[in-house]
Formats: structure tokens, C-alpha cells, sequence
């Protein structure tokens, strides 16, 4: 890099901090910034040295650094994380109910048809017998798998906050060979 790209890092890099998420620089601004420093650089040409340098992989390395050095952000992080994971499994409970609810209210209207067939005296086909096996397998199945994950989940722990504090009281020893 000759000295105007590597001060365009520099400014690049510095402006991506945890208060705005770690994102840098636009290119429009950084061409400003150098122009007011008296140095003359247009966005495309710092568009084309981000790509050349790989400046987004000196971006990602100083989030990894801050994120490794900085605890609280490490906290954050893995706050916002859990409160993410907790939020899309009680969606995901909240869904199956619903298509478990429909699930259940399609196998009863199909049910009925197929009892009221048979109090006629009407033979149930196969294909009959398959749908009901296959509504029943698959709703049974998906309600099994939603309930362990539910169960998985702290019953008394409302918040992440409070998982995440109960992770941190958690201790494991780990013995050398």
C-alpha cells in the first residue's frame, strides 16, 4: 500500500468500534475525510483498495480481537445470542401448536369421513389408512420434538439474563492425563 491507501486503512479501521457495531466507514465518507486532510482519493478507487488489500478481513481479525479481549462484549454478545435462541424455539412452539392444531382439526374432518364410510359399510382404501397413520406419525413426532427442546429450557428461568447467570455459576473440573 503507498502512504494514501494506508492512511485510508487506518481511518477504515478506527472507525469501526463497538458503539456502532463494528461497521466501518462508507467509501463516500472515507473519500471526504481524506479530502479534508488534503489528500485525494474517490470512493470507487477505495472500493477497489478495500478488495485489493482484503481490508475486510484486518475488519473482522479486530472484531475477533475485541471481542476476545473485551468481556463485556463477549457478554453481550452471548446475551443477545441466548435471547435470540429463546425467542425462535417459543416461535417454533408457537407454530407447531398452530399447525399441530390444524393438523389434528384435518385428521378429525378426515377421520369422520372415513368412519362415517365405514358405518356404511364402505371399505376404507389404503391410501386412506396411510394418511391417518402418516397425520398421526407427524404430528405426534413434531409435538415430541418441540416438548424435549421446551424441556431443555430452564422451567423457572424467564429471561436470558437469568440463564445466562445460572450458566456462569456453573463450575467444571477438568483433570490433566
Amino acid at each position: 500500500m503507498n502512504e494514501i491507501q494506508k492512511i485510508a486503512f487506518d481511518i477504515y479501521l478506527e472507525s469501526a468500534v463497538f458503539e456502532n457495531d463494528f461497521k466501518p466507514i462508507s467509501e463516500e465518507a472515507l473519500s471526504k475525510r481524506l479530502k479534508a486532510q488534503g489528500l485525494e482519493a474517490s470512493s470507487s478507487s477505495i472500493n477497489r483498495w478495500k478488495n485489493k488489500f482484503n481490508w475486510q478481513t484486518a475488519l473482522e481479525e479486530k472484531v475477533r480481537l475485541a471481542m476476545s479481549e473485551n468481556k463485556d462484549v463477549k457478554a453481550l454478545i452471548l446475551a443477545s445470542g441466548l435471547k435470540t435462541a429463546v425467542k425462535d424455539t417459543k416461535v417454533d412452539i408457537d407454530r407447531n401448536e398452530v399447525l399441530l392444531a390444524g393438523s389434528y382439526q384435518f385428521f378429525e374432518i378426515e377421520e369422520s369421513k372415513i368412519l362415517a364410510k365405514q358405518q356404511n359399510g364402505e371399505k376404507i382404501s389404503k391410501e386412506e389408512i396411510e394418511l391417518m397413520k402418516f397425520i398421526a406419525t407427524l404430528t405426534s413426532t413434531r409435538k415430541d420434538k418441540m416438548l424435549d427442546r421446551l424441556a431443555l429450557m430452564p422451567r423457572d428461568a424467564v429471561s436470558a439474563e437469568e440463564v445466562l447467570n445460572r450458566l456462569e455459576t456453573i463450575e467444571v473440573e477438568v483433570e490433566d492425563e
